[in-house]
């Protein structure tokens, strides 16, 4: 790729993945140029599919990828020349940093910052300690860096600092997920549970597992996983949804999931924000929430979902139990959909890209556009 043009914004990241908050990044970035700023994304050939469409205005730049060290040493020599950098994940702050001197130039920072990754990606990544040392040193120094640091909930900015947080701002639904409800209607045939399945312990798919193995012989029940990218191994009893479905809406379409479920399971250890469990009240499942940290800027125990420790499969397992009653389940599916109708993604990225923008007038000395 060649990096020589100069742009207004750039997005300089690790890879697109189907994740939410690649998705979330993505509407950010369409907001922008939606607003004629000039936009580069900037991802490795390895990971250049976008999970979402993006706006014509967005230039997308793919740079060379390989393994080791190589996928840093292109993000450095293939950062794109912009008036702001917009970092966004513990390790951009500081390759953005040094790229910048590798130019000679001196982009203003905006870091949006979506989780505890030293939490979720360093303390419960399966690396030497030697290296989860190294990578919370990378963490902090990110933090340090001079920015305006925009966190998607409460939780994130009092991990982060929250003198060091410039403002707040939820991420949010989709409108494909807010269309309007086609239900089978509650009572009617088994009572269908599902989860995501990822690997990274700190999402705790072996959680749900493990609950869904203590109701396995409940005769009302019948358990689902989602068996995306990526997928971990699942006990016999547990139906893919892949096998249900077809291969095909699998990839296109992760609310035909959701709106499978009865009882959606969210186990994570830890999360920024937390976006499934949004999504899946959105489509009309009965949510059970494990208290990973930035769920809270939405959950109401017992008015829009069940919460439960984390890590604790026995309370999954009694709160599955609960919402084996139809009644409980309705309940807490109408109040889940008003909660996520409070929660378009438009806003978010609205927010978002009034904050960059800001930082754009002051970068180049324009007002915005």
């Amino acid at each position: 790729m060649t990096a020589a043009r100069r742009f207004e914004v750039a997005f300089p990241l690790a890879g697109f993945n189907p994740s939410g908050g690649v998705r979330m990044l993505i509407h950010v970035a369409n907001a922008l140029a939606a607003r004629g700023v000039a936009v580069a994304v900037s991802v490795p050939g390895r990971a250049a599919s976008p999970p979402i469409p993006l706006h014509p205005g967005v230039t997308l730049l793919v740079r060379h990828s390989g393994g080791g060290l190589r996928p840093r040493l292109a993000f450095l020599t293939g950062l794109p020349r912009a008036d702001v950098q917009v970092a966004t994940g513990y390790q951009t702050p500081v390759l953005i940093r040094l790229g910048a001197i590798m130019q000679r130039a001196k982009p203003h920072l905006v870091y949006l910052i979506q989780g505890d990754e030293p939490t979720s990606h360093i303390r419960y990544g399966a690396r030497p300690a030697w290296v989860k040392a190294v990578l919370r040193a990378v963490a902090r120094s990110g933090y340090r860096v001079p920015a305006t640091r925009i966190a998607v909930s409460r939780f994130v900015a009092q991990r982060v600092g929250e003198d060091r947080v410039h403002r707040v701002i939820a991420p949010g639904i989709e409108p494909a997920f807010l269309r309007p409800l086609e239900r089978r209607p509650p009572g009617d045939a088994l009572v269908q549970v599902g989860v995501l399945s990822h690997p990274a312990p700190a999402k705790g798919t072996d959680v749900a597992l493990d609950a869904f193995a203590r109701l396995r012989d409940d005769a009302r029940l019948r358990f689902v996983v989602f068996d995306g990218a990526h997928a971990t191994a699942s006990p016999p009893f547990v139906e893919r949804f892949s096998a249900l479905v077809g291969a095909r809406e699998l990839a296109r379409d992760i609310d035909a999931f959701f709106s499978l479920c009865d009882i959606f399971v969210f186990p994570s250890r830890v999360e920024g924000f937390g976006l499934p469990p949004l999504e899946a009240m959105a489509r009309g499942a009965a949510v059970v929430v494990s208290d990973c940290g930035g769920v809270r800027e939405y959950v109401e125990p017992e008015r829009n979902c069940l919460l439960v420790p984390p890590g604790d499969a026995a309370a999954i397992a009694a709160a599955i139990r609960r919402l084996a009653d139809p009644e409980l389940r309705a309940r807490l599916v109408r109040a889940g959909r008003e909660t996520a109708e409070r929660f378009p993604v438009a806003t978010f990225a609205r927010a978002c890209a009034d904050e960059i923008q800001r930082v754009l007038a002051d970068a180049t000395g324009r007002n915005p556009h």
